[in-house]
């Protein structure tokens, strides 16, 4: 399978460069999904924007959100998003108990 080549804020397309440097900021690197969608500065910007509008005026917390996205990747069997998602979950608030328990399927709390 042919893959998408992930870019740095260095390699980026210069419409994108902004944008990536902002969430390498937030993010304290480029992540890989956001090194991705760099190659169209639209496609970056919205993503970006739509993540904005649900940590701002989303009705779940961060760690109720990032738990969710945790079983969906999960169930998706997607190495990647367990990766990604048990960092962001801890991030959130989540101890590394709760996120083996989510990737088990075996929650008896409340993210």
């Amino acid at each position: 399978m042919r893959r998408i080549p992930v870019h740095t804020v260095a390699s980026a397309p210069e419409p994108s460069r902004d944008a990536l440097k902002a969430l390498e900021a937030k993010f304290g690197k480029v992540l890989n999904i956001h090194g991705g969608m760099a190659h169209s500065a639209v496609v970056l910007q919205a993503y970006a924007a739509v993540q904005q509008v649900i940590a701002e005026q989303g009705t779940f917390d961060p760690a109720t959100r990032e738990a969710i996205a945790l079983v969906v990747g999960t169930v998706d069997r997607c190495e990647y998003c367990q990766a990604a998602h048990t960092a962001g979950g801890k991030r959130a608030g989540l101890t590394e108990e709760q996120t083996v328990a989510i990737r088990k399927g075996e929650v008896d709390f409340e993210p």
